[in-house]
Parts: C-alpha cells; sequence; structure tokens
C-alpha cells in the first residue's frame, strides 16, 4: 500500500543518478556559461492576451544559458500596470521586471477546485556528478493535485522551457529555478523557490513534495516485474549512442526501455516526453495498485525511501493509502485526469539570443487550471494532440548538442 502512495510521488524524466554519497549535497560549484548569440530570425508568435502582472524570465540555449536583456526595474506599480498581451519579447522583459518586484499577495478564490485539493509537487532532476561544474536543474515538473472530497485528481505536466519570474533573478526557464535555491540551501533550498514561482506565477499552491533520484528507477521497475505500457505510437531514437526502437501497443517494459521511453525527445518533442512520463507514471501506479505479493511492498517502500528526497513522513504516507484505495484508480481510471502544457496555453518562441522557449499565455494557463479535472483520462487509449508528433527519419543522438533541439 505504502508503494501505491509513493508511486503518486514518482516522476520521470531525463536525469542521471546522484552520487552513492552525498546524493543530495549542495557543493557542486555554480557555473552558468553563456551561450552564443545565433543571427536567427525570431518569428514573433501570436499574442498572449491577459491582464495580469508583469513577469520576467530569461531563456536558456539548448546546454548553455543565453544571456538576458534586462528590463529597467519599474516600481511596484508600474509594473503591476504592465500587461502581457503583447508580443513574446515584451512579455519575456515585463517577466524579467517583475523578477525584481516584490509580488503583492493574492486571495485565494476558496471557490476554485485546485485551491481545495491536496497538492503534490513532482520534480525530477538532471543530475551529472561526474561534472565538476554541475549545478541541478529540474528537467521534469509535476503537480498532482488530489481531490478526495470528490473522488477524483489530476496531474499537470509543466514543459522545462517555459519561462517564468525567478525572484531575485531574471525570467529564465522554469528548470533552472530550483538550482538557485539549491545553491543556497541544498534540496530545500531549490524547492521552496520553485514553490514561489508557481504560486507567484500561476498561482498553484503546493502542499507536498518529492524529489525523484534516478538511482532507484531500475531497482523499482524489477521490483515491479516491468510494467505494461501503453504507447500509442512507435518511438526511434538514439540515446548514449544506441539506437531503439519501442513499437506501438501494449509493450511490457524493463528499466532500460522505460528509461529510453520517458528519457526521447530529439525525435519528437518536449510535449510529447511529458505525456510519455504520464504513461509510466500510471503503468507503474496500476502495477503497483495490482500488487497480491504483499513481501513486495516493503521492498518498494525501502526503495523509494533511498531514492527520493521528500517533506512527507511515513505517517503522511501512511494516511494516504484510504484516500488513494477511496479513489479506486484501477477499476475507474477515468477519475485520473492528466494534462500536459502545451500551445497555445504555451507558444514556442526563439529569444535575440537564440535560445528556445515557451511562452506563456497567462490567460488560457488558468482556464486551463479551472478546467483541470475536465481533462482526458492518464494514458487514454487514444494518443492527445501533440502527443505523437512524426519523426525525423534520422534519429539525432541526444547525447550530442543541438543547435535547435525540438521544443
Amino acid at each position: 500500500m505504502l508503494s501505491v502512495c509513493a508511486l503518486l510521488m514518482y516522476l520521470l524524466g531525463s536525469i542521471r543518478p546522484f552520487a552513492e554519497t552525498g546524493k543530495f549535497a549542495n557543493n557542486a560549484p555554480t557555473v552558468i556559461a553563456r551561450a552564443q548569440a545565433t543571427p536567427l530570425s525570431t518569428n514573433t508568435p501570436a499574442p498572449a492576451p491577459t491582464q495580469r502582472a508583469p513577469r520576467t524570465r530569461i531563456a536558456e540555449a539548448p546546454i548553455q544559458i543565453a544571456q538576458a536583456t534586462i528590463a529597467p526595474t519599474l516600481l511596484p506599480e508600474d509594473a503591476a500596470a504592465t500587461q502581457t498581451s503583447v508580443p513574446a519579447q515584451a512579455t519575456f522583459d515585463a517577466v524579467a521586471t517583475r523578477a525584481h518586484v516584490t509580488p503583492v499577495p493574492k486571495t485565494p478564490n476558496p471557490d476554485r477546485a485546485i485551491n481545495k485539493t491536496t497538492n503534490f509537487l513532482l520534480v525530477g532532476t538532471d543530475t551529472r556528478t561526474a561534472d565538476p561544474n554541475w549545478t541541478p536543474n529540474t528537467d521534469v515538473i509535476m503537480i498532482l493535485f488530489l481531490d478526495t472530497a470528490n473522488q477524483r485528481a489530476a496531474v499537470l505536466s509543466l514543459p522545462r522551457d517555459l519561462v517564468v519570474a525567478i525572484p531575485g533573478h531574471l525570467a529564465f526557464r522554469i528548470n533552472a529555478a530550483y538550482h538557485y535555491g539549491w545553491d543556497k540551501n541544498s534540496v530545500e533550498g531549490g524547492i521552496n523557490i520553485l514553490k514561489q514561482v508557481l504560486r507567484d506565477e500561476f498561482e498553484i499552491r503546493i502542499d507536498h513534495w518529492a524529489l525523484i533520484d534516478f538511482n532507484g528507477l531500475n531497482k523499482i521497475v524489477d521490483t515491479l516485474g516491468g510494467i505494461d505500457v501503453n504507447v500509442p505510437c512507435a518511438l526511434s531514437d538514439t540515446i548514449d549512442e544506441q539506437a531503439f526502437t519501442i513499437p506501438a501497443g501494449n509493450v511490457h517494459m524493463d528499466y532500460l526501455t522505460t528509461k529510453r521511453y520517458v528519457q526521447s525527445r530529439y525525435t519528437t518533442s518536449d510535449t510529447s516526453r511529458n505525456f510519455r512520463q504520464q504513461r509510466v507514471v500510471w503503468a507503474m501506479a496500476k502495477k503497483a495498485l495490482s500488487l497480491n505479493a504483499p513481501d513486495r511492498v516493503p521492498i518498494l517502500y525501502d526503495q523509494l525511501r533511498a531514492s527520493v528526497a521528500t517533506d512527507m513522513t511515513l505517517m503522511d504516507l501512511v494516511s494516504l493509502v484510504p484516500a488513494i484505495y477511496h479513489l479506486d484508480f484501477q477499476n475507474h481510471p477515468e477519475r485520473l485526469h492528466a494534462q500536459v502544457l502545451q500551445p497555445p496555453v504555451v507558444y514556442p518562441w526563439v529569444s535575440s539570443s537564440g535560445a528556445w522557449l515557451y511562452m506563456p499565455n497567462y490567460d488560457l494557463m488558468q482556464k486551463t487550471l479551472d478546467d483541470l479535472f475536465d481533462a482526458p483520462q492518464i494514458a487514454a487509449n487514444t494518443a492527445s494532440p501533440g502527443e505523437c508528433p512524426a519523426q525525423a527519419a534520422t534519429p539525432v543522438p541526444t547525447d550530442i548538442a543541438s543547435p535547435t533541439p525540438t521544443p
């Protein structure tokens, strides 16, 4: 039972193992390289109408982080008057300004569905302990909204390239927010700044959080005896110089296949990868719910405890067991909804520095959050829009830097 609760905190992505010792240490130096500005034509996307306060963010190039254009500092009242119903560059500049303005606290709407839920932040990092200049970014960000009163839940995946205002810094990709706090106070510092960003930018409250150590994925998949994933479209790619193809259909996956399925994005897109991560999370939850061998549960719990950093205590996890079984996802998968932020809620933009970004449409973002429990069920039999883009004829190795990766 504990494994079911823990798996709801489980998240996946292109992350590498923490070191065996000091896996959540904060002693890695912070070095951020500036991206080379490449002359690229900037196609301004459709405006993103909204009346929300300005936000400031900076973009990141495929491997390096692009230099930001810092907007002049505005007084809070001037910043509050700035609207984001402007093209991408102006929105970006407004976001950058807002990063240096103390946000005005907002009174949550008590009638809003996600303000009546228990919300779990699920984070995966791009750990590279072999790199002496490594600092962690969050390449996977999911939020689980648990509404036990109405027997429903929803998972929201945020793209790692989404531009947000990082307090005290600049406009930046959301996957870089974590490392600013991490540099000051390790894991908790990183999580706290990410929680603040979600609250200030999108009015999402976080009650609990969990951060995954990718080291544990192989142990968990092995303990479950593999997982069965509903693959809506075949996937071909090259990772670590190994070409592979995962066929469409109900695929039984071992650890290596699972890892490839959630890592691949260069022949598809980041949106597609977010959907695949949700499918794997659902496959693991289903397998855990169906386990009839009680001896596997404590083993799985021990492995998760060694692989996941979280603010939840054992008693917190135990208290979730009745709620999870009351939801009865195994017999009622339609009660677990899933949403991936994608165009037009977020729209792609290449900055003047050559960085690939997703800019938010704040109005559509809020509507998406309000309608979250109207989203399709997780890992539906039919592919969601954007889940199965056309694949390149020749897979691009993901361990080779690409100047123009897919979003």
